[in-house]
């Protein structure tokens, strides 16, 4: 089942199931549930059901490969950061991205060198607005 890429959002553990898919280009269950276990214990059932609910998303399609699903992609690492970054602006922002950039600004460490490619990508910004 086909579904808008743009509206799918990820919970935590839908997103580190993603991850590892995405790094893999294409993976089964028990690869998953391999490579996320080398950090922590995780069920085999468990993301098995994650993944089913991934596919039924529309984030995730699978062939067969013998006995084995094999999990491909359908939904980008950067399609995924779009739409969770568009979520938190809407949820929390009150749909205005200024917000979220003043929050990020007044709260996290950002270093000199990285707060001058900021300027950068809004001065850049502002020209291609003016032009």
């Amino acid at each position: 089942m086909k579904k808008d890429l743009d509206s799918i959002i990820l919970t935590r553990q839908e997103l580190q199931i993603m991850k590892v898919v995405w790094e893999l280009n294409n993976a089964t269950v028990k690869e998953v549930c391999d490579t996320m276990s080398q950090t922590k214990p995780v069920a085999y059932t468990t993301i098995l059901t994650l993944m089913g609910i991934l596919e039924e998303k529309g984030a995730l399609i699978h062939t067969r490969s013998g006995r084995a699903f094999v999990y491909s992609p359908l939904l980008s690492r950067q399609q995924a950061t779009r739409n969770q970054i568009r979520d938190v602006i809407v949820r929390l922002f009150d749909n205005m991205p200024e917000r979220l950039v003043e929050d990020v600004l007044e709260h996290e460490t950002i270093s000199p060198d990285r707060l001058e490619v900021l300027r950068s990508l809004v001065e850049s910004r502002q020209e291609n607005l003016v032009a």
